[in-house]
């Protein structure tokens, strides 16, 4: 295979990746199919198992890039908006659905998975990414004294995120994110003054 067509097989391959990424955060996995990947990406279905012995395989890398591109963008937010809970601000934003946190967006494929699952180990490297950003955001670290209420916002926040899309009762949702973003900015605030 000469240079550019190794070059062009990568460049596939990333596009598919990168095509399956948007549509399990916009549609979960479970409806997607690889026909649809592969329409997405601008290719045909017999070209797909030229990059990936199956869709299984594709679901792992998916899930890494999606978690790779959430921690850019928490990373990007920490950078510009050190302030307290803007991480939490953030989470809750209306956003297009093909933006969904890759936690709600890939937990019900890979919790229903056997263990074996090959997406299981680039979920949890990414969920735990992503908790270490946003512990280093909300203020805490691992010498912190209280660390674990850090962890519990990230679990709230993300509870909240997911009663929030599953509920049809807005204001119910809306005052739960409010309650876990008070309690970021006081997470915050009682780091800071557990450290000074």
């Amino acid at each position: 295979m000469g240079r550019s067509s190794v070059e062009q097989a990568l460049q596939n391959r990333a596009r598919i990746v990168e095509e399956a990424s948007r549509l399990f955060r916009e549609r979960g996995v479970e409806a997607v199919s690889v026909s649809d990947i592969m329409a997405a990406a601008g290719m045909t279905v017999g070209g797909f198992y030229k990059h990936f012995a199956s869709k299984e395989v594709l679901v792992r890398e998916a899930c890494a890039l999606s978690f790779e591109q959430a921690a850019q963008v928490w990373q990007k937010l920490t950078s510009d908006r050190p302030e307290a809970g803007a991480i939490v601000e953030h989470y809750f934003r209306e956003r297009p659905a093909h933006q969904t946190c890759p936690v709600l967006a890939f937990a019900p494929h890979v919790s229903a998975a056997d263990t074996a699952h090959p997406a299981r180990e680039a979920y949890s490297r990414g969920v735990e990414a992503l908790l270490s950003g946003f512990l280093s955001q909300i203020g805490t670290s691992e010498h912190s004294e209280i660390p674990e209420e850090a962890q519990i916002l990230f679990a709230a926040m993300i509870g909240a995120q997911l009663l929030a899309q599953a509920s049809d009762n807005a204001d119910w949702a809306t005052a739960l994110q409010q309650a876990v973003s008070r309690r970021a900015r006081k997470q915050t605030h009682a780091d800071e003054r557990t450290s000074a």
